[in-house]
């Protein structure tokens, strides 16, 4: 039986996990650990709506990016807490960060900043992705991307306005918590954060920081009113659960009749047929697919 910190607990449910990203001290150690940055201080532009509860069972797909924060030397990092898997959710991360760096340059704008100035304003945009399900087919738990030179692996860094030294242009690193292993070779800064939000036993004993999200986590520490507000999101998130075990069970019993039946296109009229009986959205089968919902009309 898998051993798990608390019984109950829920840490990568959307609206804890905001929670625990709401207390700046808390984001800035996390930001320090996963990116190697010397943070001072965070400040949360995105992602305190922690008050929100849903009103319906499935979530919107939108750009909206979970949390945003800015670092002290005006670095941004998005961090992306991500329970399903998305056939290009990678495409996505990827998506937020050039959205990102789009409303900064139109804030330059805003600003009288001249055109040719533009360039030198222009501060990183860096993104965390939190993943529950497996996004590469090695066994590394952590990967870390950045811009490098295609022979040396040399990293490609740009002077930024405001920060001493260079600095990547880019950088993305992906925490796969299906993967995380008790004995893994991972620096143990890194390894806690997979432990607190995976609710898996602390290998060491935890320091103040992780002590106190661990405290977010439980929810018995919560007030009246969070609790409340917890027990509604919890309703909605098992429901949400549910529709994507069944989806998944469906699609691949439709996919293997498919299969079966040798039809090159069958993989469309299945996925044609989940939207049509309201199981599966017609974005998620798109995203699916990888084709245009216009293309994808024809089907329906």
């Amino acid at each position: 039986m898998e051993q798990l910190r608390h019984k109950d607990a829920r840490p990568m449910m959307d609206l804890v996990a905001k929670k625990i990203f709401n207390d700046p001290e808390i984001t800035a150690e996390f930001v320090r650990d996963i990116l190697e940055l010397p943070v001072e201080s965070v400040k949360i532009l995105e992602g305190t709506q922690i008050h929100a509860t849903t009103s319906k069972l499935l979530p919107d797909y939108t750009t909206q990016v979970d949390v945003l924060a800015e670092l002290n030397d005006k670095t941004q990092v998005i961090i992306e807490i991500q329970i399903s898997h998305q056939a290009d959710f990678i495409k996505r991360l990827w998506l937020y960060i050039c959205e990102q760096v789009s409303k900064n340059l139109d804030s330059y704008k805003r600003d009288d900043v001249l055109t040719h100035h533009l360039a030198k304003e222009l501060i990183p945009v860096y993104a965390v992705a939190i993943a529950d399900k497996n996004y590469f087919e090695d066994d590394s738990a952590i990967h870390a991307f950045s811009l490098r030179e295609s022979e040396t692996k040399e990293e490609l860094k740009v002077s930024i306005k405001g920060i001493e030294g260079k600095r990547n242009l880019v950088q993305i690193v992906f925490l796969e918590l299906k993967k995380y292993k008790p004995e893994m070779k991972v620096n143990y800064n890194k390894v806690r954060w997979m432990e607190l939000f995976g609710n898996k036993p602390f290998t060491h004993k935890p320091e103040r920081i992780i002590t106190k999200a661990d405290r977010v986590v439980d929810v018995k520490e919560w007030n009246k009113e969070d609790k409340a507000m917890y027990d509604e999101y919890t309703r909605a998130w098992d429901g949400w659960l549910a529709h994507l075990a069944y989806v998944e069970e469906k699609k691949e019993e439709a996919l293997e009749k498919g299969r079966e039946e040798g039809i090159a296109l069958g993989e469309v009229r299945v996925l044609a047929r989940l939207v049509k009986k309201g199981i599966m959205t017609k974005e998620s089968a798109c995203e699916e697919l990888g084709i245009s919902e216009k293309e994808f009309e024809k089907y329906l």
